[in-house]
């Protein structure tokens, strides 16, 4: 990567670093990292590596990945550093250096980029995002900084809307083009009200960036960002040559290069990293060291929403629990890359996995890392909710089979959930990844829904009755 002058972005992400005060922060909940846990608890047992390896290699003959590696660190101490499969056709396996794209993980950079300018005094967080992005967002004055950073704008995901394709494909498609593409869509609810996750948000808070410094995002990035924390292995993927990072390949089994648009990544999805950059920036930025804090404790304070509910996202990071563990995560897919990172501070436990098949769910690998069994099959004790539920971003369509359900997910595909306890059920094949929790209060009108690493927030789509699915 060029060399830069840092300036101002030292202060900037020391500030962020430190968990300095001086930003103007959206109101949230007091709780703090992981749901209470500010700093790590004891260090637990360790994981078994040798489970977690027989775990690794039985989940990539399964999913046919060929290659990928993993880094568990408990402690100061790095339990497993290992490569598996091939990085290509007579080569070896990938080692902690390899690059591949990280997809979503980027979002949290983005965010310590847009917590390192409000500390900066650059921009405010609970401004409206009309103030920056006035073409597309004027008339919205409700709409805040803060919503785009927890997903609670209620904007598209452009992703996924009709257009997209030919836009991704032209190298010259700058990242306004995809933010106008999701702004001519609905919203999907009003600002705050909801959250559902959108690739629009950090797309936005990129061009933001680019406007109040006049620099190019990547170059925002970088200042305020990654040369202050001193960690390598890390950057844009569309700054390297296709063979600098591991070819990926998409569930077909087809090679998958990243888009030619540098803009369709920008700010959602557009960084590349090694698992040594990455378990870096992990251990200086999100685990905790003495009584200190983890110095990015603000990214990972869950959100509230207007009517008080409690979200568990913060600032581009999931904080929601898994199997019972506090933790701090984000998952990421490209068409021919999965990665996932994360803490759970009180085990002080983290783990990086990085891959080279698109849309895998490597949450699965989670339960012999944290020690926990997935939720066992039993007695459907409850009703099931059936019928039509969408949650901003996907629609369920559920019918029952006896005591299974059958769920077709757009934009997912069809699964199949088991019960799995009171008033719970969890996908048949993909037990660690998908858990459907219905309220205690016996209605069936919403559900929330765990998928990789975050919650979302099912609700009945109203001209859709019970049981009828058309």
């Amino acid at each position: 990567m060029r060399q830069r002058s840092i300036g101002a972005g030292v202060v900037a992400l020391a500030s962020l670093m430190a968990g300095s005060d001086t930003a103007s922060a959206p109101e949230k909940t007091t709780r703090g990292l992981g749901e209470g846990t500010t700093t790590a608890q004891p260090a637990a047992s360790a994981p078994d590596v040798g489970e977690i390896d027989a775990a690794v290699r039985s989940y990539m003959a399964k999913e046919k990945i060929g290659a990928a590696h993993v880094t568990v660190v408990h402690g100061e101490k790095t339990l497993l550093d290992r490569g598996y499969g091939s990085v290509g056709a007579g080569s070896g396996p990938p080692d902690s250096r390899s690059i591949f794209p990280i997809g979503s993980i980027s979002k949290h950079f983005t965010a310590a980029a847009m917590v390192a300018l409000a500390d900066d005094g650059r921009i405010r967080l609970e401004a409206p995002v009309g103030d920056y992005l006035p073409e597309w967002f004027a008339g919205e004055p409700d709409l805040r900084v803060s919503h785009l950073l927890t997903h609670t704008s209620g904007i598209a995901d452009f992703l996924w809307q009709d257009g997209y394709r030919p836009l991704a494909d032209d190298p010259a498609t700058p990242k306004s083009a995809f933010i106008a593409l999701a702004a001519a869509a609905t919203r999907r609810f009003k600002p705050g009200e909801r959250w559902a996750y959108s690739n629009t948000n950090f797309k936005a808070l990129a061009l933001i960036a680019e406007r109040v410094t006049g620099k190019p995002f990547d170059t925002v990035l970088a200042e305020r960002v990654l040369r202050p924390a001193g960690v390598d292995g890390i950057g844009p993927c569309h700054d390297l040559e296709p063979g600098d990072f591991v070819a990926g390949y998409a569930p077909t089994g087809k090679l998958a290069p990243l888009d030619a648009s540098r803009g369709a990544y920008a700010g959602d999805g557009g960084l590349c990293a090694s698992a040594a950059g990455l378990v870096d920036w992990v251990r200086k930025g999100l685990v905790a060291h003495g009584a200190a804090p983890p110095k990015l404790a603000r990214l990972a304070v869950p959100t509230r929403l207007n009517s008080g509910q409690v979200v568990p996202y913060g600032f581009g990071l999931s904080t929601r629990e898994f199997l019972g563990h506090p933790m701090i995560w984000h998952g990421g897919n490209v068409d021919g890359h999965s990665a996932l990172v994360a803490h759970a501070p009180a085990d002080d436990l983290s783990i990086v996995i990085l891959t080279n098949k698109g849309f895998v769910w490597l949450t699965e690998l989670l339960p012999v890392w944290i020690g926990e069994p997935v939720p066992a099959q039993t007695r459907a004790s409850a009703e099931p909710p059936l019928g039509r539920f969408e949650d901003g971003l996907f629609r369920y369509d559920i019918a029952a089979e006896g005591e299974l359900l059958r769920a077709a997910i757009d934009l997912i595909g069809p699964l199949v959930f088991v019960p799995a306890g009171a008033n719970r059920y969890v996908a048949r094949d993909y037990p660690a990844t998908f858990l459907i929790r219905l309220p205690n209060d016996g209605s069936r009108d919403s559900f929330e829904i765990d998928w990789g690493e975050v919650r979302s927030f099912a609700h009945r789509v109203k001209d859709q009755p019970a049981g009828a699915i058309p």
